[in-house]
């Protein structure tokens, strides 16, 4: 009875004196620049996953200069929310990038606009990027669910 008594008291006891302990603050979604999109021939097939795949995930490069493989500006894989997705982060919200999707294949150009917005961490201000606008070979492209369809031509 003492030994549960004793316990009961502890419990007690911390929970009164955490109650001063300062809670983790709250932070707005920290979020990278990125897309998600598909990349499709004229007939609409996925051009990197599934039967008509011409390419495979691990080619693809984004680039910030055309044809210079030493400055690389995304990363390039699959996403989680559908498979058949490819996800974009970027490094750096560069307004024009160049698509790589092999030795054989003609390099594409991405356009982005990028929006700055604001968000705050713990009473800090920070500064994130989103989409505003994305041109594939210079035709302006809408998203459909927040997925960019690009026909490669």
């Amino acid at each position: 009875m003492k030994k549960t008594f004793a316990i009961v008291g502890f419990i007690i006891l911390t929970g009164i004196s955490c109650q001063s302990c300062k809670q983790p603050c709250q932070c707005e979604p920290v979020t990278i620049p990125d897309f998600e999109c598909k990349i499709l021939n004229q007939q609409g097939q996925n051009l990197i996953f599934g039967s008509q795949a011409l390419y495979k995930v691990d080619s693809l490069k984004v680039l910030k200069t055309r044809n210079d493989f030493s400055v690389h500006n995304a990363s390039v894989r699959r996403s989680f929310s559908d498979s058949s997705n490819l996800r974009f982060d970027f490094y750096v919200p560069e307004a024009k990038s160049f698509f790589y999707y092999n030795q054989q294949a003609k390099t594409d150009s991405l356009e982005i606009n990028w929006v700055e917005r604001k968000g705050k961490c713990c009473g800090e201000p920070y500064t994130y990027y989103s989409v505003a606008q994305v041109k594939f070979n210079g035709t302006v492209i809408q998203p459909q669910n927040q997925v960019y369809y690009f026909i490669k031509q």
